[in-house]
């Protein structure tokens, strides 16, 4: 593994969802040195309604919580909440378990959140907790690192009784917890206005804040809709922040390694109004120029990307315009299928440089043998972890390869994970209705009498 890695994920409570479905991607027990290449890949099957696409809207809210502080102070949110957030359940539960490395540091954290209506009719936090343990620990018992109930601080480690930093952050996140989780206050509060002193801080409550919003960050959500809300920008200071002295203790390394300076940002590219700042436009050119090598995959005809660019002060708005032999078009009448790509490629990229990405649908306007052979590379040259929905069964036999990579959602909203059984192929198995959970019980006779009799028009 690189440096983060998701274990599990558990949600409960968004649009038809209303009990708890668990994801797994990894084994149960984790060794001192985890190869987890072998279980970057899932895919979640199942049929329309069945909770996919919540799964995936529910890790954006997640990574929402985590990284914004003004999330659920902005009403398009709220709105947003009040419209998934299942009527049944009436609040939203989630939880992940992840790991992190570092040199010879390996630690395992369990986060929690619950969001529920307060009087006021507003979304908010009733309960928030972040424990943990080293991750080869057999014990069940995870040391409590911080506990929010009703947006009071209620637990805090009691290793950090004496620190100066609990006191700290109790006071300045003091009535501001039901409205802003403790990882986006403390990036808020303390990392952004304390980025170049960050080397005089210990202790165990700022050392795995630290790493619970840099978990935040590692998330990435494709959506297969309409999203205008959310703004991708370059990585915030934190990740860019290099520090090349060694601190002694185990905390400190693994924060120095994991805050290693880093160019890269994932910045989702669309066919027109990409607004760039002049002092970036040189990467811009670069990144497009990349684009374009991706791009000429699929299109062997694509002959190149050009850049319509329009001065707005010290920003270019710019529009990407497609080359071919004879002729070129604004890349907004390009195929569907070529749009999302262009869309897809930062988060591919993403994947195969460390992070945890979430893709819905992403079999939609791609051709099959495209995506396999996308999931092919990403299985064996990806750094990170890959998380999709699909209704594609072409992809089965690929996935098949690796362990925990295809899980089927039933009806009824639980996990059918595939156990590999001899010979037997999961793609004719889900065709066949043979997959617990998934029974394909449409026949085309089902259709007669519903559009109409014998195909006459009254």
């Amino acid at each position: 593994m690189k440096d983060i890695y998701l274990l599990n994920y558990s949600v409960k409570g968004i649009k038809t969802l209303d009990q708890l479905v668990t994801l797994s991607f990894y084994k149960k027990i984790i060794p001192a040195d985890p190869d987890t290449r072998e279980y970057n890949i899932k895919g979640i099957y199942g049929m329309n309604g069945s909770g996919k696409s919540a799964i995936i809207s529910s890790v954006e809210i997640l990574r929402n919580l985590l990284i914004d502080p003004g999330y659920l102070n902005n009403p398009i949110a709220q709105k947003n909440l009040d419209a998934m957030i299942n009527k049944k359940t009436e609040q939203l539960f989630i939880e992940a378990d992840y790991m992190v490395k570092a040199e010879t540091v390996l630690m395992l954290f369990r986060y929690s959140v619950k969001l529920k209506k307060d009087i006021s009719g507003k979304f908010t936090i009733s309960h928030e907790c972040l424990s943990s343990k080293k991750a080869t620990s057999r014990s069940e018992s995870m040391e409590t690192i911080f506990e929010v109930t009703g947006g009071e601080i209620v637990t805090i480690s009691e290793k950090a009784e004496e620190d100066e930093f609990s006191a700290r952050i109790v006071n300045k996140t003091m009535n501001l917890l039901a409205t802003a989780s403790m990882s986006a206050l403390f990036y808020e509060k303390f990392l952004l206005p304390e980025m170049k002193n960050l080397e005089e801080h210990k202790g165990i409550v700022w050392a795995h804040l630290c790493l619970l919003y840099l978990f935040g960050k590692k998330l990435h959500v494709y959506l297969d809709e309409p999203d205008d809300h959310r703004n991708y920008v370059a990585k915030n200071s934190l990740e860019s922040y290099d520090d090349s002295e060694k601190y002694k203790d185990e905390i400190d390394t693994l924060l120095n390694s994991l805050m290693e300076m880093n160019n890269d940002y994932l910045n989702v590219i669309s066919v027109t109004e990409n607004v760039v700042s002049k002092s970036l436009y040189k990467d811009f050119e670069k990144y497009i120029a990349r684009l374009y090598e991706f791009l000429h995959i699929f299109k062997s005809d694509l002959q190149g990307i050009e850049i319509d660019k329009k001065e707005n002060r010290d920003l270019w708005v710019c529009d990407l315009v497609m080359v071919y032999k004879s002729y070129k078009i604004h890349a907004e009448y390009e195929s569907t299928g070529i749009k999302k790509l262009i869309k897809l490629f930062a988060y591919l990229r993403e994947m195969v440089e460390g992070g945890i990405v979430f893709i819905d649908e992403f079999d939609s306007n791609l051709h099959d043998v495209y995506l396999c052979a996308l999931l092919e590379y990403l299985m064996e040259y990806g750094e990170g972890q890959l998380c999709f929905t699909t209704h594609n069964v072409g992809p089965m036999d690929i996935l098949k390869q690796r362990k925990k990579s295809i899980d089927f959602l039933s009806e009824n909203h639980r996990i059918y994970s595939w156990k590999t059984n001899g010979n037997y192929s999961p793609s004719r198995l889900y065709r066949n209705g043979m997959i617990e959970g998934s029974p394909f019980n449409v026949d085309s006779i089902d259709f007669i009498g519903v559009f109409g009799s014998g195909g006459e028009v009254e």
